[in-house]
């Protein structure tokens, strides 16, 4: 399983904390301070994202725990009120931000799982998912606690 460093590697390591754990606050500092809360009640499951839309991230909590972690590394034509991650060169070292497909395979080798547009990575003892746009570049990447 491959190691990932870099600020994708940060949220990665606080996967799995209970909402209001300090060690959070890793994260919420590259992407903060302009935070929207939203929650939904799903019925069996209680979800909480934090939005930071200057920085194109997305903090998921299901009942109190973070699972995920979601960065736009270009604009997203679907949701213009995200800007791209402010940092993107510093999401993966040795990676560019709107990577290729075959780049990402070559610094993580074999995906665990594919489809027509994204490839999901076990790295890290988690999951790192890449949606690629129709130019088959990096678009989005997610930090997951369990691969869904």
């Amino acid at each position: 399983m491959p190691i990932v460093t870099g600020e994708m590697a940060t949220m990665l390591n606080v996967l799995g904390l209970r909402k209001g754990d300090n060690r959070i606050l890793d994260v919420i500092v590259l992407v903060g301070p302009d935070m929207e809360v939203e929650n939904v009640d799903w019925g069996d499951v209680q979800s909480t994202y934090y939005l930071f839309r200057p920085a194109g991230t997305e903090l998921l909590f299901e009942d109190e725990v973070l699972v995920s972690a979601m960065v736009r590394t270009q604009p997203d034509s679907a949701d213009e009120t995200y800007g791209p991650y402010p940092r993107p060169g510093n999401l993966l070292e040795g990676l560019c931000p709107t990577a290729t497909r075959a780049e990402v395979a070559a610094l993580l080798g074999q995906p665990e799982r594919t489809g027509p547009n994204f490839d999901r990575y076990e790295v890290n003892d988690r999951y790192l998912h890449f949606e690629f746009d129709a130019a088959g570049r990096v678009a989005k990447l997610s930090a997951l606690l369990e691969p869904v």
